[in-house]
């Protein structure tokens, strides 16, 4: 754990195995060999039958192989073999003890898997759940090796076995084929009881235990705390996952769009990243606390398919976000880097929030799409490295209802996020509907990139003489942000 690597469920008992694991193992092999001496001794002075010594003797010595093929299995590892002089319990528990608090790490940010694709576990005690607590586990899963139930087994802090549950499992994805395999996104909820401790440690496992993860700390966030501030900031924008080599000058004018609109954090999740200035940039916002860097693993990504099966990442690193910060804002939006919900009516997201909570109580808002794509033309007198002020032209109509949607959450009342739209939300009567569909006079999401549609769709919307000049950006932000750009390019990069 300590060097976050993924591995396989099926080899649990490798390199990286828990100490807690083979403490439990051990202890179990030591009290039935014990109960079964015990057994010996007590029948052996019981009955002098020279037939029945030698039946038992017979019997002890099974018992003694069966013991040692499981002490074998299980020390399949050098690091972990068994001595030939077994220590005593006390000490085989102080000895797990130990290897967890090295194993694992108590500030781990990083979004790696620690298992077979099980990326972290989170602490769930909302007061919109109805009186229940829970653990989140965000994973992406084989589902043909998963068709099985899975439970959730507890460790206390003291790295003892304290109980399970059975993992209910919520899909945030829609998953992804690649050669044998059928790999899927889920958020498994295991319901645990009041007392967090019991809960400090957590491994999934099939029903029947033959396939298991490795050990995770259960991680808290303000809520399980009981540290959350008495009002909490106002909105948090959970960005799913940038690949390749994006522009560092769009990120720029990207978050100080956001800034300007009273936007609280930006957490951004990086995996296979190429340009070392984009990095920079969003290290420079980090060290300024507008901005969290997380990074992610992805385990059955293939060299030169980063992108496409990277895409089962979009949603873990969502729900890692939303998890990690229970507690600290009162919404939470989601939208790419190449996207921007706009206030159509409103100075900034804060008051447009207000005015929407006045219209429904939802657990979401969905804001419709509207294409801003570059075959439509740019507006030269914009500064050239400035992307979004500089393409004002969208096509003639939003996106349907529905279609490609970008939404900000109620933190209280969702579940389960997808990059769209939340795919399961708390127990009713906490909210009285799903998500709300904002009207387009009052906030639309403004998506700039490159048609990405067939040949023939692209053209007729990408249509010059169809096209419309989307002024709010500007009117909303332009000459200040272009400022603002300007300023942190140039304490950025001098």
């Amino acid at each position: 754990l300590t060097a976050l690597e993924p591995t396989s469920l099926s080899h649990w008992q490798d390199s990286q195995t828990s100490g807690a694991m083979l403490n439990l193992q051990l202890s179990s092999a030591c009290d039935k060999a014990r109960r079964a001496r015990q057994l010996y001794f007590a029948m052996f002075t019981g009955h002098k039958s020279f037939t029945t010594v030698i039946l038992l003797g017979v019997g002890l010595l099974l018992l003694t192989i069966l013991f040692l093929r499981s002490t074998h299995k299980l020390a399949g590892n050098d690091k972990f073999r068994i001595p030939a002089t077994m220590p005593h319990a006390a000490e085989l528990k102080q000895t797990a003890s130990e290897v967890i608090q090295q194993q694992l790490r108590r500030d781990q940010i990083d979004l790696e898997s620690i298992g077979h694709f099980v990326y972290s576990a989170y602490f769930d005690t909302r007061p919109t759940l109805n009186g229940r607590k829970y653990v989140r586990v965000i994973t992406v899963l084989d589902t043909k090796a998963y068709e099985k139930e899975l439970t959730c087994q507890f460790m206390h802090q003291s790295g003892h076995l304290s109980f399970s549950t059975v993992a209910k499992r919520s899909a945030i994805g829609a998953g992804m084929g690649h050669k044998q395999h059928y790999y899927k996104e889920f958020v498994l909820s295991c319901p645990v009881a009041d007392d967090l401790s019991s809960a400090t440690f957590v491994f999934i496992q099939t029903g029947d235990a033959s396939l298991r993860s490795q050990v995770m700390r259960v991680r808290h966030n303000p809520l399980s705390l009981g540290q959350s501030p008495n009002t909490p900031r106002q909105i948090i924008n959970c960005v799913s996952v940038t690949f390749g080599k994006p522009d560092e000058y769009r990120l720029i004018e990207w978050l100080e769009a956001q800034r300007l609109l009273k936007m609280d954090k930006v957490q951004l999740h990086f995996h296979h990243m190429t340009n070392k200035n984009f990095e920079s940039v969003a290290q420079a916002y980090s060290a300024e606390g507008f901005v969290d860097v997380r990074k992610l693993g992805c385990p059955f990504c293939e060299a030169g398919q980063e992108e496409s099966l990277g895409l089962l990442l979009m949603s873990p690193a969502i729900n890692q976000c939303f998890y990690e910060n229970l507690g600290r804002y009162t919404y939470t939006a989601v939208f790419d880097l190449d996207e921007i919900i706009v206030p159509q009516q409103h100075p900034d997201y804060p008051t447009l929030l207000s005015a929407l909570e006045k219209r429904a109580n939802s657990s979401s808002f969905a804001f419709r799409n509207w294409y801003h794509f570059s075959e439509l033309g740019e507006d030269s007198s914009v500064d050239p490295r400035m992307y979004m002020l500089r393409h004002p032209y969208s096509t003639k109509q939003e996106s349907p209802l529905g279609y490609s949607i970008k939404s900000i959450h109620k933190s209280c009342c969702v579940v389960a996020l997808h990059n769209h739209f939340s795919w399961e939300d708390v127990p009713k009567p906490n909210t009285q509907s799903g998500h709300l569909p904002v009207p387009i006079d009052l906030g639309l999401n403004e998506h700039y990139k490159k048609c990405h549609f067939d040949e023939k769709t692209c053209k007729e919307m990408t249509d010059v003489k169809d096209r419309k000049y989307g002024l709010r950006l500007r009117q909303l932000l332009g000459k200040v942000l272009t400022e603002s750009f300007r300023s942190k390019v140039k304490q950025i990069f001098g």
